[in-house]
């Protein structure tokens, strides 16, 4: 699968790719940046070049209004479209129980940490939140320079209610949750709304002719 997606990708793109000692992670840097380029297609942009912010969120040089985000993890990527505003996308496979209660006091606020408590598995409680604050994190451009905990979300469908203030006010922000078989998915832009119109590929949709 690697090796025939591999002539579809840039340059930099193939570099890239060749630095990757894990088999697993190439495979799935392939598949993303293979989906980044079907999606490109089909939103009808043929030609193309990349850049990157200083804060090292690539962008399309050649097209500044069409903006763009990837995200992957075992057994699933993600990526996102955004005509006119800025787009983050994270994905995450459902989190242990081991790994919720040594990560929650080091990214969740106390308030987001003592809602979750009380969930009945408050480690998918914890998966949901975190890939919602990983997509509005990249959305921002900041990535993890924007301290997790400085983004707060409360109530049973989350609700940005709390987030620097360079950043906009809270009510200007759109964000989407779901869940999947294994996986939370999130997406986040600064949108008067946000369109959320997933289409569903397999890996074999990006060698079809």
């Amino acid at each position: 699968m690697v090796s025939a997606l591999l002539p579809g990708l840039t340059d930099q793109e193939r570099q890239r790719a060749a630095r990757f000692v894990c088999p697993e992670a190439l495979h799935l840097f392939v598949l993303s940046h293979a989906a980044l380029h079907w999606a490109l297609r089909g939103a009808g942009i043929c030609s193309y070049s990349f850049a990157c912010t200083a804060q090292g969120k690539p962008y399309l040089a050649d097209h500044p209004a069409l903006h763009f985000n990837l995200s992957h993890t075992k057994g699933l990527i993600a990526v996102a479209l955004s005509a006119g505003h800025p787009v983050g996308v994270d994905v995450e496979r459902l989190t242990t129980p081991q790994t919720y209660r040594e990560l929650a006091p080091r990214v969740m606020t106390p308030a987001e940490c003592t809602y979750m408590a009380a969930q009945q598995r408050p480690e998918d409680r914890f998966t949901q939140l975190w890939s919602a604050k990983e997509a509005l994190m990249k959305a921002t451009g900041l990535g993890f320079t924007l301290p997790p905990q400085d983004i707060e979300f409360a109530g049973p469908k989350p609700t940005l209610t709390r987030l620097p203030t360079t950043q906009g006010p809270v009510a200007t922000w759109q964000l989407r949750t779901q869940r999947l078989p294994g996986h939370w998915l999130a997406l986040a832009a600064q949108a008067p709304a946000l369109a959320f119109d997933p289409i569903h590929l397999s890996p074999q949709d990006l060698v079809a002719p």
